[in-house]
Order: C-alpha cells, then sequence, then structure tokens
C-alpha cells in the first residue's frame, strides 16, 4: 500500500471517529426520535468495530482472514441496521419494496459470477465458499442502494427530503468504494485511493445529516 492511500485511510479513521461522536450526541439528544439516531449511530458504530478488530487482527496475527470471520459478523449487523432504518423512516416501505430489493441482489449475484468468479479462482484459488465471501459485500451494498432508492422514490413529508437524499449518497459512496476495492484486489490492480475518498465521502454524508438536518424531523412519529 502506498503512502497515499496509508494517509487517507489515517484521515478517513479518524473522521470516522468524530461522525460517530456527532451521531450518538445527536442520538441522546431528548428533542429528536432517538429511535432513528440510535440504529444510526449503531450502524457506523458496528462498521467502525469491524475496522477496528480488522486493524488489530493485522497488527497481531500473521495469518490471512478466512472467507468469513468475527469481523463480518460486524459489517453485517452494520447493513441490517441500515437496512432496517431506510426501511422504516419517515414511514415504513411497502412490502413490496423488498421484492425490488431482492431482485437486485440477484442480478448482482449473477453479475459476481459472471465477472468475478475465474479471476478469483485464478488468483487465490477459491472455492465456491471463499469465493462469495468475497463479493458478499457487493451484493449487500446493491441491495441497499436499492433500498435507499425506492426511499428517495417514495412519498414523504418535506422535512425529510434532506434525510432520504444524504443517506441515498452515503449508501451509493460506500457502495462504489467496496465495489472499486473488490476489483482491485481481484484483478490485481494498483490503487487504494479512490475508494478510501469514497469512504472517507460517505462519512461527510452522514457529519452533513447530522448537522444541518431539520430539527423537526419526524415529529409525528416521536416516541
Amino acid at each position: 500500500m502506498d503512502i497515499i492511500s496509508q494517509i487517507f485511510q489515517t484521515i478517513g479513521f479518524l473522521f470516522s471517529l468524530v461522525v460517530l461522536a456527532f451521531l450518538w450526541r445527536r442520538a441522546f439528544r431528548p428533542s429528536e426520535i432517538r429511535t432513528f439516531w440510535v440504529l444510526l449511530a449503531s450502524a457506523w458504530t458496528f462498521g467502525m468495530l469491524g475496522t477496528i478488530v480488522w486493524i488489530v487482527h493485522d497488527l497481531t496475527i500473521e495469518t490471512e482472514l478466512g472467507a468469513f470471520s468475527i469481523i463480518d459478523l460486524f459489517y453485517v449487523l452494520r447493513y441490517v441496521l441500515l437496512g432496517y432504518v431506510l426501511w422504516l423512516y419517515p414511514a415504513p416501505l411497502s412490502r413490496r419494496a423488498w421484492l425490488w430489493v431482492g431482485g437486485a441482489m440477484l442480478a448482482a449475484n449473477v453479475f459476481a459470477r459472471a465477472v468475478y468468479f475465474e479471476p478469483a479462482v485464478a488468483l487465490i484459488g477459491s472455492d465456491w465458499v471463499d469465493f462469495w465471501g468475497q463479493v458478499m459485500y457487493l451484493i449487500l451494498d446493491v441491495g441497499i442502494i436499492a433500498l435507499a432508492w425506492l426511499r428517495v422514490r417514495a412519498p414523504r413529508p418535506a422535512s425529510w427530503n434532506r434525510y432520504v437524499l444524504l443517506l441515498f449518497c452515503a449508501m451509493l459512496s460506500y457502495g462504489a468504494a467496496n465495489t472499486i476495492n473488490l476489483t482491485e484486489y481481484i484483478f490485481s490492480l494498483s490503487g487504494g485511493t479512490l475508494q478510501n475518498v469514497l469512504w472517507m465521502l460517505t462519512d461527510v454524508f452522514a457529519l452533513i445529516l447530522v448537522l444541518r438536518i431539520d430539527p423537526q424531523i419526524g415529529k409525528s412519529n416521536e416516541e
């Protein structure tokens, strides 16, 4: 990894901590709908914990991570919480939305199999389990982006417009970063900078969401 990528990773990690602090600060403000903010802050927390465990592993253990590990549990929980937030607020989407999300994830499966399987086998001699461990996040990202887009298309109070658009941009940025990272790894391409910029941009969208969102958002959903 070159020095520029290392710098971006360090800055991105520190910036994520700042965003996380703001999210939890918002979550504990009694004037806000706590469930929404707690879920969002928890999702970012699980992502951060996954990153921390990954860093500790790389610094202390010489063996590489397997196709699936405890780290994946943290990241998957992040997706689950984000999916719940996007489905529930400001009002639950229809059940038909899950058909669109499932269809998008199925299409991502087909795409991943067609594009990444043979290069992955050539690179690491992976079997099917190893392969799906590599492309799992691409598929999850497509599902989350599809859900965020359905949220953008759904009717909502005007006070939620900024929330919806910023979360969609955050999910799109994060998914693009993961896809670029996967592609560079599978095809042994040089790089590492663009995905770090996009991961950081995800936190930028989250910070704008926390700092600029209408304080009256979701009054009708208050607990």
